[in-house]
């Protein structure tokens, strides 16, 4: 069977299929979910501070470190709130839904120590999760009704130290990737249908870290990430659609053709500082950069014209920038307390926005503890994240205009990990 690939089939209908990504504080093609592990509250500490099994994923370089054969097992439970409020739209409706969803997210590190020079690790985490639902019948619904993406990464690392100072660290990354995206289609007179298109596909790529190591008390890290070209394919699937369109569907053999979904998970470059002071205090800064510009999105179009339909590539993005810096404290040697905070630029603008990636500037604050029981170490971090208002102003002919923003659109976000040491 032919696959869709950015081409073009007679159809009648407009619905765009967009996926609406809620962006957390920290993307890295990659989130909400983010913040695991060594990684400190509101995402402080990514690069430099490397002093646990996190490391294999987060700072490969920092894996020769480690001295002792390490495991880490963690769990994210995220709860987010938004509510995007309409104020002119020429379909009827009126506001979304408040959407409230809880997220348990697990992750798994692992690093072992082959000789003075060698370390290996391995890691499977969720590195990203985005996701927006708007509900069955506000204005925008034929635009976007609800959708969802995730990221699944099982990663490799090895790492190798060439003197107290330099150590190097990298290895491949094979990343899953699931999206569901759904949309209502507009019958006129007649109740409203519906159109589903679910796609799931792996991609690999490949991930360097460098690290530089002043003294046992400061360092600098920068990690590099590749590009990610998950294969996604899916097939639509459409409900109470009208006899015309579903003899059109039918004729082309739309329903039956899996669609190529063309994404990307962007390319990104990790800066970071660590410095341990009066003992007891460290202070950690990071920067980010997000190749974001050539972040690929797909949606699918029935056009109005009743001549066609077009899977075609939202390309309206641009740089994003993340900025963390970090603040610990060791009070006593089992106990630790540390804060961070967190900003993100917005990698659209206002008049570049859509409804089905509302992406904005993103601020986060939070706070961590650490202590020992029993043979363990425990991390906990809650962070509060700002996801920005969204101000959009879209168009989409039959689709439908919408404008507003968020009124409510933020995260709460609580790490837990567990750390053995053998």
């Amino acid at each position: 069977m032919e696959k869709l690939s950015e081409k073009h089939l007679p159809l009648k209908r407009q619905s765009e299929i967009g996926r609406g990504l809620r962006v957390g504080w920290l993307l890295a093609g990659l989130s909400v979910l983010t913040a695991q592990a060594d990684i400190g509250p509101a995402g402080s500490g990514l690069t430099a501070r490397a002093s646990n099994a996190s490391s294999a994923f987060w700072s490969p370089a920092g894996i020769n470190r480690l001295d002792q054969t390490e495991l880490m097992v963690g769990a994210t439970v995220a709860v987010t709130q938004s509510k995007f409020e309409v104020d002119e739209s020429n379909r009827s409706g009126g506001d979304a839904d408040s959407d409230t969803t809880l997220l348990a997210i697990p992750s798994f590190y692992y690093v072992h120590p082959v000789n003075d020079r060698w370390r290996v690790g391995a890691s499977l985490t969720v590195p990203s999760g985005f996701g927006n639902e708007y509900g069955k019948s506000w204005s925008g619904r034929y635009l976007a009704e609800e959708s969802s993406l995730a990221f699944v990464a099982l990663a490799g690392t090895l790492g190798y130290r060439f003197n107290d100072q330099w150590s190097v660290g990298g290895g491949p990354i094979m990343m899953y990737t699931d999206s569901q995206t759904r949309a209502r289609i507009n019958n006129f007179s007649a109740p409203d249908g519906r159109i589903k298109l679910e796609e799931d596909g792996v991609g690999f790529g490949w991930q360097a870290g460098l690290m530089y190591e002043f003294s046992e008390s400061v360092r600098v890290g920068m990690v590099y990430r590749a590009e990610i070209d998950p294969d996604l394919s899916g097939k639509p699937k459409f409900q109470n659609i009208g006899p015309l369109l579903d003899g059109v569907l039918n004729a082309t053999g739309l329903k039956d053709q899996n669609i190529d979904v063309k994404f990307k998970v962007p390319e990104m470059l990790q800066l970071g500082y660590y410095q341990a002071f009066n003992k007891d205090w460290s202070f950690t800064a990071d920067a980010l950069w997000v190749n974001m510009s050539a972040f690929g999105i797909n949606h699918v179009s029935i056009n109005s014209d009743m001549t066609s339909a077009k899977l075609s590539v939202d390309g309206s993005f641009r740089d994003m920038y993340i900025f963390t810096t970090g603040l610990r404290y060791q009070y006593r040697p089992d106990l630790a307390f540390s804060v961070g905070c967190a900003y993100a630029t917005s990698p659209t603008s206002d008049g570049r926005r859509t409804i089905a990636l509302p992406l904005d500037r993103v601020i986060a604050i939070g706070g961590g503890v650490e202590w020992q029981w029993k043979g363990f170490e425990l991390h906990h971090n809650l962070n509060y994240a700002d996801l920005g208002d969204g101000d959009l102003d879209q168009d989409n002919g039959l689709a439908g205009r919408v404008k507003g923003s968020f009124d409510t659109n933020y995260a709460v976000v609580l790490d837990n990990q567990i750390i053995k040491r053998f």
